[in-house]
């Protein structure tokens, strides 16, 4: 019995910071090259996660990280309905949450 308890308690350790601290991410497809604080994207899927107060953002791409940029964090006015990556003038300025009234935008 304590050999099966030992596993599951390996994985509850393990995963518990992510559920802890409320990961949140969000997907973006971008056709051009793109610049996220210092690094330039080129065109491809990417996730963007980040864990609830942590100050860096990890950019994924099939799975692995390819990129983390600096950000804070900063209170919407509302609850957006999907995760949405805002960009200007070729710059991801903003990432925001599913269901989360704080958003983090990228430190440039």
């Amino acid at each position: 019995m304590r050999i099966r308890f030992i596993p599951a308690l390996a994985i509850v350790f393990f995963a518990w910071p992510a559920l802890a601290g409320g990961m949140n991410s969000a997907n973006f497809t971008t056709t051009q090259p793109i610049t996220v604080g210092t690094n330039q994207l080129k065109p491809g899927a990417y996730t963007f996660q980040v864990t609830e107060g942590q100050t860096e953002v990890e950019i994924l791409q099939k799975g692995k990280v390819v990129a983390k940029v600096p950000c804070h964090w900063v209170k919407l006015s509302a609850k957006p309905m999907a995760s949405e990556v805002d960009t200007d003038s070729g710059k991801v300025t903003e990432v925001s949450f599913r269901g989360n009234e704080q958003a983090v935008q990228i430190d440039q």
